[in-house]
């Protein structure tokens, strides 16, 4: 007993195992609120289903622009992420644990109200609404499993390498280990058709529905390399939603349209800035800035060059790019997790993965004429790997600080043999290279975890 209390002390810091450490010691404390008790009524499971929405965000995937080729130090820089930006990545990283923390907070709370809606009595008069209370659980749950199946499996499509430990319930004292691949595509499957045999036809863009479970799909099934399933997925989408006009574009990052948005996390004051991971927030002194590389991207008569890019208070003749792209009050702005354009990036994705060359340029022009309002030339690609190079420069420019561009370098490096490089201008510290076998295109276990539970293993190169 003695070493399971002094276990206890460190589990607590480690997210799996952060909820409840004081029922693992057989021991409520007053005024504990048991599941009996918490959730009596419909209004209790939405109170619930509040709280894990509440840590739902892509905050910290946009992060991991800052890795990437999209930054460089800014000119107020004072150290701010400069250790992340050098590719210090390590067990104890924060922008590591905070992945790792967040989503495991949520399928944490998801799995605590769905135990207490067990218990419920549901009146006929209230069965849709608790079905539908239910199918937003069980898609915050399949999200949150996909988002730590991302950054922390080493690889997608082999079913048999780790992945991370798959919880479908409330976790007491258990120590998980890591589930394959396989079992944890199996698990988000499984919620993923719970969710749409339970959700509502209602379609809000800042609430788990049904559309945002096909764009994950659509986006799972491109990572897993199940390419005519992506692009099914993609396509139900393409056929649903419309791409922004040029002044609709604009005004999607004003929070003012959401012509082609599926699915964005509403932000409110109070909440954090997502432009403050850019510049401070009382001056407005940029410590990040957009690259040379992507500036030197950007066509100026593009719509994306624009919203990515703010001019106005850039100096590109003296090194000075800063990034316009969330400039709202206080740069505050809704973060958009699912848009159509990414759809049509998928679909000419699989098309060229599938040798459809032809088709997959089509595509792509037709995402290029919404942003520039013109007709654009069409690709005439020669190999699936000239086109997958072009559709990863597209992915760099329209998807630009949305937490995109990591993923798509470890996803895609074995395949055209690269990895992240910075243009010489963009790395005054020396660091400009990440190459594609570095270890570091996977993210670490981090050390709360591994302290307080013997069956996790840690991914190559961080130690053990």
């Amino acid at each position: 007993m003695k070493n399971i209390i002094k276990k206890l002390g460190v589990f607590c810091a480690a997210l799996i195992f952060t909820t409840g450490c004081d029922d693992q010691l057989d021991i409520p404390p007053i005024g504990f609120l048991s599941d009996e008790n918490t959730f009596e009524t419909i209004e209790n499971l939405q109170q619930g289903l509040n709280g894990a929405y509440g840590n739902l965000t892509s905050r910290f995937n946009i992060t991991f622009d800052i890795i990437t080729d999209e930054v460089k130090p800014g000119a107020d820089n004072g150290g701010q992420f400069i250790n992340f930006y050098n590719f210090n990545l390590n067990n104890q990283s924060g922008e590591a644990t905070n992945h790792w923390t967040n989503n495991y907070a949520i399928i944490n709370q998801v799995n605590r109200v769905l135990e207490g809606a067990e218990l419920l009595d549901v009146d006929a008069a209230d069965q849709a609404e608790y079905n539908n209370i239910l199918g937003q659980l069980y898609a915050l749950r399949a999200y949150s499993h996909f988002q730590l199946l991302t950054w922390f499996s080493t690889d997608y499509t082999d079913g048999n390498s780790l992945a991370v430990p798959y919880v479908d319930f409330v976790v007491t004292i258990e120590e998980l280990p890591r589930n394959t691949v396989s079992e944890v595509v199996t698990g988000i499957n499984a919620d993923i058709a719970l969710a749409q045999s339970l959700l509502s036809n209602a379609n809000s863009n800042i609430l788990m529905n049904k559309d945002f479970i096909t764009a994950m799909e659509a986006r799972m099934n491109l990572y897993l390399e199940n390419f005519s399933v992506a692009q099914s997925n993609a396509q139900e989408l393409i056929d649903k939603y419309s791409l922004a006009t040029r002044a609709q574009y604009e005004a999607m990052y004003a929070d003012s349209d959401d012509t082609e948005v599926i699915f964005k996390v509403k932000r409110v004051t109070g909440d954090f800035p997502i432009g403050a991971v850019w510049y401070f927030t009382g001056s407005a002194g940029p410590f990040l800035e957009m690259s040379n590389g992507l500036y030197d991207a950007l066509d100026p008569t593009d719509i994306r060059y624009n919203v990515n890019f703010w001019e106005e208070e850039s100096d590109p003749a003296n090194n000075s790019h800063l990034i316009g792209k969330y400039l709202g009050p206080g740069f505050l702005n809704d973060l958009k997790v699912f848009r159509v354009s990414e759809m049509y990036l998928i679909k000419a994705e699989t098309q060229a993965r599938n040798n459809q060359l032809a088709e997959a340029a089509t595509t792509l022009k037709e995402l290029r004429d919404a942003r520039f309002g013109t007709d654009t030339v069409l690709e005439v690609f020669t190999s699936v790997n000239d086109a997958l190079l072009t559709i990863l420069d597209e992915r760099r420019i329209e998807l630009a600080y949305e937490g995109h561009r990591y993923l798509d370098i470890k996803r895609l490096r074995n395949v055209l043999s690269i990895g992240i490089s910075r243009d010489v201008r963009d790395c005054p510290t020396g660091n400009c290279d990440l190459p594609a076998s570095d270890f570091r295109f996977n993210l670490p276990i981090p050390l709360a975890e591994l302290n307080a539970n013997d069956n996790m293993v840690q991914n190559p190169g961080y130690g053990s």
